[in-house]
């Protein structure tokens, strides 16, 4: 039996373990049942996923020996999963991070394009122990449990005098795909929204597109080198690589072909 987790075996046992998750709540719930809605922001609901998965990721380290931490809101990644030998030497190391985005619908029918942010290009790429739990070069593996939601209809603001209990009001959002991925492969070659540094990942036009997408980076033999390097380098990479095909024939690029 590999002694390793290796991202499909991974996978599979942790939607074996959620099976019957419907990933959905109403809002936080005080010691007299009222529920506090929440509203369907992406930041919130990235932290609702997180405690919702968390309970599984244990479980599933545990069945092969594997140690799990967090880490704080401005440090990568969300989950460590590091797998010791007996000398308390690293064996094998996994940044798990989760990634929320809402996709919506279109009129008449099909859905607008959207995309994700896969963290900061101005951290760890570039400096190997930047705003990370443990050096960058140190993690074998860098994978993205995902979340693509739509927004349903926001919540009626309440007073104390009406304010709801539980199951007297709809949860704020509804999932459409759960997935798990190598980072890489769904990373694309721009930025994410507004001034931030952040790295953008593939448009989707579907709800269970990132499921599937393989973005620029998997055209190289080295593709994890490759969207490294690339982005280490983005502010001028950005300026002549407009495509995958200049991408792929950049001559910077050949390293990693």
């Amino acid at each position: 039996m590999q002694p390793y987790f290796e991202i499909n075996g991974f996978s599979h046992r942790f939607f074996e373990l959620t099976q019957g998750f419907t990933w959905e709540i109403q809002g936080f719930i005080d010691q007299n049942n009222n529920v506090l809605p929440i509203d369907s922001d992406t930041k919130v609901l990235s932290t609702v996923f997180e405690r919702f998965a968390s309970p599984a990721l244990r479980s599933l380290a545990a069945e092969k020996g594997y140690v799990v931490e967090t880490a704080n809101q401005t440090t990568y990644p969300d989950f460590t999963l590091t797998k010791y030998d007996a000398f308390g030497n690293v064996e094998h190391r996994i940044a798990l991070d989760i990634k929320s985005t809402y996709i919506e619908p279109k009129v008449p029918f099909g859905y607008k394009k959207t995309k994700m942010t896969l963290g900061s290009y101005n951290s760890f790429i570039r400096n190997n122990t930047k705003n990370i739990l443990y050096p960058y070069n140190t993690y074998h593996e860098h994978w993205v449990l995902g979340f693509v939601y739509i927004r349903n209809e926001a919540f009626e603001e309440y007073t104390l005098e009406n304010i709801p209990t539980r199951g007297q009001i709809r949860c704020p959002y509804s999932v459409q795909s759960v997935f798990i991925r190598e980072k890489v492969d769904l990373t694309g070659i721009r930025a994410g929204s507004g001034n931030t540094k952040n790295i953008g990942s593939v448009e989707i036009d579907t709800p269970n597109g990132f499921e599937t997408v393989n973005g620029p980076f998997t055209q190289f033999r080295d593709k994890k080198g490759a969207c490294d390097f690339y982005w280490a380098n983005y502010e001028e990479a950005k300026e002549q690589i407009f495509d995958w095909h200049s991408l792929y024939n950049h001559p910077e690029m050949a390293r990693f072909k």
